[in-house]
């Protein structure tokens, strides 16, 4: 999924990030509270604050970065992507982004209801039928520790979630994956490019993973 850090790796933005000035959540909820600006459950801070266009009142003073519920592209880098045309020239709205965490694009799959998604499903049984987008994105967590311990969610492997974008995707159509692996292509699917992705020195590098769906052949 999304890195849950929102700066942008530069000296400035870890500045202004609270995560990298190591102050926890703990600490931060607990002020948040104190001030009356945390949504509570029971007297105890929600540690899943809505995002989006439901977000809470105030959230960002309890959690600057604004992600108590993980799952975010690194900053610019899906406009990057769009604008290099990786996924080729198609507008935004017409990507499906699935384990899609925060954003707040058009269509975004999501199984954790706190992330607000516009659909609520799991990125391996789509609920649209085939060949209904012109692209798909996928940021699944990239290990089990990731979805079990920062997720809360399973983990469903890249070729499951890669075998349904498939089915999903237009001929011609390509598939975006965001993972720390290089998965086969999926069914039907051919692999176009590989991307490393990373927001600076010391961060994990990942890699941009994009097929493209065959299209159909002109003869019998």
């Amino acid at each position: 999924m999304p890195s849950p850090c929102s700066c942008d790796g530069t000296k400035e933005g870890r500045l202004e990030c609270s995560r990298h000035r190591a102050r926890s959540f703990d600490v931060l909820a607990k002020r948040g509270l104190e001030r009356g600006r945390w949504l509570t459950r029971d007297g105890q801070p929600r540690r899943s604050t809505p995002i989006g266009e439901g977000r809470a009142p105030n959230a960002d003073v309890v959690d600057p970065d604004g992600y108590a519920v993980f799952g975010r592209f690194p900053k610019g880098w899906f406009e990057d992507v769009l604008r290099l045309q990786f996924l080729g020239d198609i507008h935004r709205d017409d990507i499906l982004h699935v384990c899609s965490g925060t954003l707040t694009e058009k269509w975004t799959v999501d199984i954790r209801a706190e992330a607000r998604p516009a659909v609520q499903a799991s990125g391996t049984e789509l609920p649209f039928r085939d060949a209904s987008f012109a692209a798909v994105m996928l940021d699944p967590p990239y290990s089990d520790e990731y979805a079990r311990n920062l997720y809360r969610t399973g983990n469903p492997r890249p070729s499951w979630l890669l075998k349904e974008a498939a089915r999903v995707v237009r001929p011609g159509g390509r598939i975006g994956l965001l993972h720390v692996a290089i998965p086969f292509a999926p069914p039907d699917c051919w692999l176009v490019r590989v991307e490393g992705v990373t927001t600076g020195v010391g961060f994990r590098i990942r890699a941009f993973t994009i097929f493209e769906r065959h299209q159909a052949s002109l003869f019998a």
